[in-house]
């Protein structure tokens, strides 16, 4: 325990005065990529010093000769891929941050990090149950699977880099985490790679947090989370306990909160993935009227939680961490619920709605199908009107009116005539019918092959509550299969007459 806490002790000290001396160098110079002019004078060059602070911390290993430096040579290809893999994505951040970078380009060199992590030996490989905690074997899907939790991970910190302090904040309650489950693990070569990160971290923040004098950027956030995402494959991957997905779930709980529900946002408002906006969770909570402070420290507490849950998983017997694995994610969802998001609240109603409406939907929907059945054996229109009825009552319409034109095809039926037909609970209780300030009707004309048959009017009243059937399905339904069986009926009526004026003649 000696090792690491002067791992961390150094790094601390090292990473506070690198990042001070930085933050006044780069604003000196102008190293900055202005995005607005509220941060035009603060430069994003904190993941140099965080970067520098760990790669000066863990050389020290190679010097100091005692148990841990032995065990942590002997990981020597893992510390190489990651080494070689952080800093593939830092050169990657270091260009965003000050040149800019496209998506495409982000994605493309993460997936080239993470095909060298895979190389280098971190790779999921073994997932188990968190109920039993049974092996399950990846085989061909180890791949893919490991690539997305890096990409995924590594572009979850960069998204809540949102607030001053937030992601290095985050960062410092999950390499804690992981740095503990190692420790209890007795695995040197990612405590101490912790170590050194959570070091860097608390050296920074001082100066990241409101108000920043120096922000994180990509360089910094891009790296945080593929380091941290790699060494919790290499956590998870050793030992009976921790081999489970839940527990690095548990860890960057917050981070992956808030990609999922930004991920799932952008696509139900049909916004592209990578769309920036201001929706993410720290928004939220300024827009609700919090500080810059107070969002932040609230949004610490929730990361702790979840730091503080996969500690408890680890220790826990039985049915214990199933529970707190379930706990977690009602505290996700309490999170989303109170963020009041519109497409949340829309895909809510809209679930609520079909689960209420799906049994009185189904009984119309069997209605219309058992009409089109019918219809084939109507020979007048008055009789297609009458199995109709029967799909009328069970849309809860009030009224329904077939207004003709004067004549079907081209048989004249004199002068125009309508049929009509009410809804029971009308003339049960001989209430009036609804008046056009009372209800809401539609007209739907019948056409079928060039020829306009008449209009068919729908009215419901407003007092009847929502209307809980897809109203595409009722246009659907009337405009093709009561059309095609009226225009059925209009050609034999057609023929009838010209049959009848022939013999006249």
């Amino acid at each position: 325990m000696r090792t690491y806490a002067f791992l961390l002790l150094f790094s601390t000290v090292t990473s506070y005065l690198l990042t001070r001396w930085l933050a006044r160098v780069a604003g000196e110079r102008g190293w900055t990529r202005n995005e607005s002019s509220n941060d035009a004078a603060v430069p994003r060059l904190g993941g140099v010093a965080i970067c520098v602070t760990c790669f000066a911390a863990l050389a020290l290993l190679w010097i100091w000769q005692n148990q841990v430096s032995q065990r942590f040579g002997a990981s020597l290809p893992l510390a190489l891929g990651l080494a070689g893999a952080a800093g593939a994505v830092f050169a990657l951040g270091l260009y965003d941050d000050l040149r800019g970078a496209r998506p495409w380009q982000k994605l493309l060199v993460q997936g080239a990090a993470g095909l060298a992590l895979y190389a280098a030996g971190f790779r999921i490989e073994i997932l188990s149950n968190p109920f039993n905690h049974q092996p399950i074997e990846l085989g061909a899907f180890s791949l893919p699977l490991t690539l997305l939790w890096l990409v995924a991970i590594s572009n979850a910190f960069n998204l809540i880099d949102g607030l001053d302090g937030l992601a290095a904040g985050v960062g410092v309650f999950a390499t804690l985490a992981l740095f503990l489950l190692s420790v209890l693990q007795s695995r040197s070569f990612e405590a101490a790679t912790a170590a050194a990160l959570a070091g860097a971290l608390f050296g920074f923040l001082p100066h990241n947090f409101n108000p920043a004098r120096i922000y994180l950027g990509d360089s910094g956030a891009l790296t945080i989370g593929m380091v941290l995402a790699a060494l919790a494959i290499a956590g998870s991957q050793k030992g009976p306990v921790l081999v489970t997905l839940a527990i690095p779930l548990m860890i960057f709980g917050l981070p992956l909160l808030d990609v999922s529900v930004t991920t799932l946002r952008r696509f139900l408002s049909g916004h592209p993935i990578f769309h920036r906006d201001e929706e993410h969770l720290h928004h939220r909570l300024m827009q609700s009227g919090l500080s810059t402070r107070h969002a932040v420290l609230i949004l610490y507490g929730i990361a702790a939680l979840f730091a503080l849950a996969s500690l408890l998983v680890v220790n826990s017997r039985g049915a214990v961490g199933p529970l707190v694995a379930v706990l977690c994610g009602i505290l996700a969802w309490v999170v989303v619920r109170q963020m009041q998001y519109p497409e949340f609240s829309e895909l809510d109603s809209h679930v609520r709605w079909e689960w209420r409406s799906q049994r009185t939907a189904l009984r119309a929907q069997i209605q219309m199908r058992k009409a089109a059945i019918e219809f084939s054996q109507a020979e007048t229109v008055e009789s297609l009107w009458a199995i109709s009825s029967r799909v009328f009552d069970s849309l809860d319409i009030d009224v329904a009116t077939l207004e003709f034109a004067r004549g079907i095809g081209n048989a004249p039926l004199g002068a125009p005539r309508a049929l009509r037909w009410t809804s029971g609970s009308l003339q049960d209780s001989f209430a009036p019918l609804p008046t056009a300030e009372s209800a809401w009707t539609i007209a739907l004309p019948l056409r079928r092959h060039g020829n306009y048959y008449g209009t068919l009017r729908l009215t419901r009243s407003l007092d009847r509550g929502p209307f809980l059937f897809r109203m595409s399905r009722v246009v659907e339904f009337f405009s093709n299969e009561f059309a095609a069986h009226l225009d059925r009926i209009a050609e034999s009526q057609t023929v009838e007459h010209r049959t009848i004026a022939a013999a006249g003649m």
